[in-house]
C-alpha cells in the first residue's frame, strides 16, 4: 500500500488527533526522573551497603555517549516495530530530533493499525529502559542504574501516547505526525 492509497482510505472517516503537552510532560519528567535516580540510588545503597559515587570527564563522557546511542536505539525499535509489526517499508519511515521541542522522533509515513501502533510504542521500553536500570543495579553500576533510570523516565511520553490509544478500537487507522509526539486516529 502506498501512502496515497493510505490517505485515500482514510477520507470519510472520523479523526481524532492524539497529543500530549509537552510542558505537562516536561514536569513530569523532571519529577519522575528525579523520583527514580533517588529510589535506584536508595536501593543501591541498601544492597550493597553505604555507596560513593565519583564524577570525572570520562566517566560523564561515558554517560552521555550512552545516553545518545541508547536514544538511537530506542528510535531505531520504533522503525522496526513499525517495519515488522505494522508493515511498513523503510522507505516509508524517518527518524530525527526536533531540537525545538527537544524530542527524538521515529515516523511511519503510511498508517497503521491502533493495535500495531500500541505495539510499537512499547517495544523500546524494556530494552533502552528497564534493562540499562536493572543491569546497573545487579551489577552495583550506580552510573548504568541512573542512566537506565532517565531513559526508562524517557518513555513516559510513549506510554502517556499508548494510554490515550486505549479509547479507541484496534481496527482503527493511526497516522503519524511527521516530527511531533502525536498523531490521528481515524474510525
Amino acid at each position: 500500500m502506498t501512502n496515497s492509497d493510505g490517505v485515500k482510505k482514510l477520507e470519510n472517516k472520523k479523526a481524532t488527533v492524539v497529543s500530549i503537552s509537552m510542558m505537562k510532560l516536561q514536569i513530569y519528567l523532571f519529577f519522575s526522573t528525579l523520583a527514580l535516580i533517588f529510589g535506584v540510588l536508595f536501593l543501591h545503597a541498601v544492597i550493597y551497603g553505604g555507596g560513593e559515587m565519583s564524577f570525572d570527564l570520562t566517566g560523564m563522557l561515558m554517560f552521555f555517549t550512552g545516553m545518545v546511542l541508547i536514544v538511537i536505539i530506542h528510535e531505531a525499535i520504533h522503525l522496526a516495530g513499525f517495519r515488522y509489526i505494522g508493515n511498513v517499508p523503510w522507505k516509508e519511515m524517518s527518524w530525527g530530533v526536533n531540537l525545538k521541542m527537544g524530542v527524538a522522533y521515529a515516523h511511519a509515513k503510511q498508517p497503521v493499525t491502533v493495535q500495531q501502533m500500541k505495539k510499537v510504542l512499547l517495544l523500546p521500553f524494556i530494552p533502552t529502559g528497564l534493562l540499562p536500570l536493572v543491569l546497573g543495579v545487579v551489577l552495583n553500576m550506580p552510573g548504568l542504574s541512573i542512566l537506565g533510570a532517565i531513559l526508562a523516565v524517557g518513555c513516559l511520553g510513549d506510554i502517556v501516547l499508548y494510554k490515550k490509544l486505549l479509547k479507541f478500537p484496534n481496527d482503527a487507522l493511526v497516522i503519524d505526525h511527521p516530527t511531533k509526539p502525536q498523531f490521528t486516529v481515524y474510525e
